[in-house]
């Protein structure tokens, strides 16, 4: 059971379909044991590039949540009611420059630091089939990955009409923040960079623009990396 939060939904949280680009990074620092000022440095220079393709959602359901708060009404707890995505399944690629970063990375993929997780600590993850890949340019303009809309033109085709379907949604996320100052002091996080995630299932997206696209031939899997 996991669920990503959309950030600007907060007496109900509902949630992405994919975990967006900050919270695989995040699980990555977390299970190399990073501080987080390296976690913001990673994710604000671009050293980890993301592609996320949504395999299969076995189900959804909602649950409710308590949780603290510093108001006395109540005795000091609240609840609120969480979007809940049963057995999600996904194949992430990660593209990583940096061959120290890689080397680090892959190591604890394999053997995690921590214990993996894609959100809250009651919200696991198993993770599995970790490979390194060369992955080829593809020129169809076609993908079946998530992407960052940033004034992108493009098409929505269904691939299978007996299978489940989720036609494009756009969600936005923030990508990038502001959270130490000058002098490495931790400051309230401020965002300076946020575009709409777009995520399917069980369709391919066509651009109008001429896009860098990835694929990889195995798996079929045609990608754009942010």
């Amino acid at each position: 059971m996991n669920s990503f939060r959309i950030p600007f939904f907060r007496t109900y949280h509902k949630t992405f379909l994919a975990p967006p680009k900050t919270t695989v990074v995040g699980m990555l620092c977390n299970i190399s044991l990073k501080p987080q000022k390296e976690f913001f440095e990673i994710l604000n220079s671009d050293k980890i590039l993301v592609s996320v393709i949504i395999n299969d959602i076995n189900g959804r359901t909602k649950d409710l949540w308590s949780y603290k708060t510093l108001e006395k009404k109540n005795m000091g707890k609240s609840v609120v009611r969480r979007d809940k995505l049963f057995i999600p399944n996904y194949t992430i690629y990660l593209k990583i420059e940096d061959k120290k970063l890689f080397d680090e990375i892959f190591e604890v993929l394999n053997n995690p630091k921590n214990i993996p997780s894609l959100g809250l600590d009651d919200e696991l993850v198993y993770i599995y089939a970790v490979k390194k890949l060369s992955l080829m340019y593809n020129n169809s303009n076609r993908i079946n990955s998530m992407f960052l809309d940033k004034g992108i033109k493009y098409k929505a085709f269904i691939l299978d009409s007996l299978k489940s379907i989720e036609l494009p949604t756009a969600q936005i996320v923030p990508i990038k923040f502001k959270a130490f100052d000058k002098k490495d002091n931790r400051i309230p996080k401020e965002i300076l960079e946020e575009f709409k995630q777009v995520e399917y299932i069980n369709c391919e997206i066509e651009f109008q623009n001429n896009i860098e696209i990835f694929e990889d031939i195995e798996l079929k899997n045609k990608m754009v990396f942010y």
